[in-house]
């Protein structure tokens, strides 16, 4: 993990990514934006998907993100994310909303066709930032150098009990051509088993034992998915407090779907441990902000 400042913004960045010099990416922590608390101070999301900060803030704030990473004058998209498993792959010619870092983002109507539902992107366009925000799910990066084909995860409980990453590397294989050994992923942070209690229906649904009512997890995937869970009992004054590793257990779909373990590299950072970095929406009790992950390709540096 390299940590990187622009200005008073501060971002991390996975460290074999280093060797890719055409790809270009960011996982931003909350400081260096204009927004006021709770959203303090680099929070990329608003009304009507997050919170109550302004449209004017968010957009402040998804510019100066993009300008860290000298990405500022590319057409950027995003995701409606959903906590499901649909991987979608991005053409800018077909139609996408290419301005998430621009007022018209929130000016303009939002349509199924220009902002597309879905947990997970893929592309292998060049000169477009794709971006997803965060506050406690895990976001997860791929990067394919042999296919040139970048994808942004999203990983909280639901999507990873209907096996996001699986869905992702699947994708990659089918659409793209890639071989899972070719893969490098990045895990950033997200909120730890230490602070992430969760209900006996969680572990139920990750095992098995029930479903979900609607978008069940695909039955391919039921076992890995089962196999990956990382679930344990923290003994309290009260009784046992069942807590979920959501960094873990995406990790181990990673190794289930043949992406190689050396290829794997985790920030091994608890959002709700570090509230003073990163946005938490357990620990803060949903008046918080989100934290934005960034990444592109650039064809002139390759």
């Amino acid at each position: 993990m390299i940590e990187q400042h622009y200005e008073n913004v501060h971002y991390l960045q996975f460290s074999h990514y280093q060797a890719f010099p055409e790809l270009t990416h960011g996982v931003f922590t909350r400081h260096g934006g204009v927004s006021k608390a709770p959203y303090a101070s680099l929070n990329t999301s608003a009304p009507p998907r997050g919170g109550g900060d302004s449209f004017t803030n968010a957009i402040q704030n998804r510019q100066l993100a993009l300008q860290a990473l000298d990405l500022s004058t590319l057409p950027s998209v995003t995701l409606w994310q959903i906590h499901g498993a649909d991987v979608v792959t991005l053409d800018r010619h077909a139609g996408w909303r290419t301005d998430w870092a621009n007022m018209s983002y929130y000016e303009q109507p939002w349509t199924a066709e220009t902002i597309h539902q879905g947990d997970a992107l893929l592309s292998q366009e060049q000169d477009i930032a794709m971006a997803l925000s965060f506050a406690d799910c895990t976001p997860i990066t791929v990067y394919d150098p042999v296919k040139r084909v970048f994808g942004i995860a999203h990983g909280g409980w639901r999507g990873t009990a209907r096996g996001i990453v699986l869905a992702t590397i699947e994708e990659m294989q089918t659409r793209f051509g890639c071989r899972p050994e070719d893969i490098y992923a990045g895990i950033a942070p997200a909120i730890g088993p230490c602070c992430y209690e969760v209900s006996q229906e969680v572990e139920d649904i990750f095992l098995g034992r029930q479903d979900f009512p609607t978008q069940p997890t695909l039955p391919e995937y039921r076992p890995l998915v089962q196999a990956s869970a990382v679930f344990s009992r923290v003994a309290l004054a009260n009784g046992n407090s069942l807590r979920l590793d959501l960094q873990a257990t995406n990790h181990k779909q990673l190794l289930q779907a043949g992406v190689l373990p050396e290829h794997i590299e985790t920030m091994d950072i608890c959002t709700g441990c570090h509230t003073d970095q990163f946005f938490s929406h357990r620990k803060e009790q949903g008046k918080t902000g989100r934290f934005v992950v960034i990444m592109a390709l650039t064809p002139e540096q390759a």
